[in-house]
């Protein structure tokens, strides 16, 4: 490294942790004026709301289509549309650079308060956007898994009991494993793996902080987990021991079927978003192996600059159908039809596609394998490091979709048992029971 660049990265730390401290610093200023705010408002009369963190929520004015926001979205749809007394609202915490000032938005019939983008912040800003959530009667947040953005609403509600909702830690491993895809840091604009591994440590200072925040200002702070067995990798995640957290599944919409379809010719379904870390070139590279077999891939490219170079290459593949978003009817058709569900994912921790397919009665196609759950319904590859492409990683695939096309009986019968744990476990009812437990165990209804 020439001393240049060397002072140049000095220089940029340095920059670095002055604004984290001057944000921090905000930070603790924004939760003393919202303690103010809370007890002014203590009285207020009106409905009260179940307050949502999450980066997205379905739609592409709040970063696109992800399974965060998916998560967020039936969670409001579903309190929303059988009263409780409990509203849902979304605080969302990245700053927006297309508004001017603090407000509050209706997305999904849902109440989303917005702060615009400043650097940095000023008090005036950050004041109006707390103002905003108190005027709607926090009674309980709920954040989607949790991220640093997270502690400026947080912070903004600090009276208010918070549940983090763990639903993908991503520890050092996992992260060294994104790292390991080159597209990934381009996508991210890093240069180094280190730079996108640090990010497992971001998040550990952020939970210390947010519970230094409890000891000023006292308030419960409840785990809860989508899948039991992310307990160890949330707790190497988050520094935290998390042997009380509660199980609170992901509700999903469980379809009526007559039977368990499939199309007449061999198809197999990518659902999700065309991003680096989901590495849909795999799925288009198994598509000019298997001629025999069509590839639907139903999803959303948020760097279209990245993937079109991939697009470019296999696009005219005739059964490779490239279908971008699909979701309601469309998504509806697909995955009755499908054989399987393909997922190429460097990493994931139960994502929802993997629950909507096996709702449908479908098997999973996967090289990942999240959740003992599931594990008897997916056809493991084994784990397929860094960018995927090598002849032994694909034959690995080759292999499982042998497996899956030749079976008829097993995979039908494996798709018809999971249906059957999808019903049991991730219906909105069995939602709704884990989450009401939850609140009447902390006394919070």
């Amino acid at each position: 490294m020439d001393l240049a660049n060397y002072f140049r990265q000095l220089f940029t730390k340095a920059k670095q942790q002055h604004w984290e401290r001057q944000r921090y610093r905000q930070l603790k200023l924004l939760a003393q004026n919202s303690h103010q705010l809370s007890i002014e408002a203590g009285t207020a009369l009106g409905v009260q709301h179940l307050i949502l963190i999450c980066e997205e929520f379905f739609h592409p004015d709040l970063r696109g289509y992800g399974g965060f926001g998916r998560a967020a979205k039936n969670v409001s749809d579903h309190l929303n549309k059988y009263p409780s007394g409990l509203r849902c609202a979304l605080a969302y915490p990245t700053a927006v650079t297309s508004i001017q000032q603090s407000l509050c938005r209706e997305y999904h019939g849902v109440p989303v308060v917005m702060r615009p983008y400043e650097n940095p912040p000023s008090a005036a800003t950050l004041g109006g956007y707390a103002s905003l959530l108190h005027d709607l009667l926090p009674r309980v947040i709920m954040s989607i898994d949790w991220h640093p953005s997270y502690e400026v609403p947080a912070h903004a509600l600090p009276d208010t009991p918070l549940i983090i909702w763990v639903r993908d830690p991503r520890d050092r491993k996992e992260w060294e494993k994104i790292a390991a895809v080159p597209d990934e840091l381009r996508f991210r604009g890093v240069e180094a793996p280190a730079e996108l591994v640090a990010l497992a440590h971001k998040k550990e200072l952020s939970i210390k902080r947010l519970y230094a925040l409890q000891r000023n200002i006292p308030r419960k702070i409840i785990f809860a987990v989508k899948a039991r067995s992310l307990v160890l990798r949330a707790e190497r995640t988050y520094g935290v021991n998390l042997s009380n957290a509660y199980y609170l599944p992901t509700p999903i919409d469980i379809p009526i079927l007559d039977s368990i379809e499939q199309t007449e010719r061999p198809s197999l379904l990518y659902l999700g978003r065309l991003d680096a870390v989901k590495r849909p070139w795999i799925a288009f590279e198994l598509a000019r192996r298997h001629p025999e077999i069509d590839f639907f891939v139903a999803g959303y490219v948020h760097n279209t600059e990245l993937m079109e170079t991939w697009l470019t290459q296999y696009r005219h593949l005739p059964n490779l159908k490239l279908l971008g978003h699909v979701d309601g009817e469309g998504k509806d058709r697909l995955l009755r039809s499908c054989w399987a569900l393909l997922n190429t994912s460097v990493h994931e921790a139960e994502p929802v596609s993997f629950l909507e397919a096996l709702s449908y009665g479908k098997c999973i196609l996967s090289c990942c394998k999240p959740d003992i759950e599931i594990a008897d319904f997916v056809y493991y590859s084994g784990e397929i490091p860094g960018e995927g492409l090598d002849e032994s990683s694909l034959q690995r695939f080759d292999k499982q979709i042998a497996y899956l096309l030749q079976d008829d009986q097993n995979r039908l019968l494996n798709g018809h048992r999971g249906r059957e744990e999808m019903i049991r476990q991730h219906s909105f009812e069995i939602f709704q029971h884990h989450f009401q437990s939850m609140l009447s165990n902390e006394g919070i209804i």
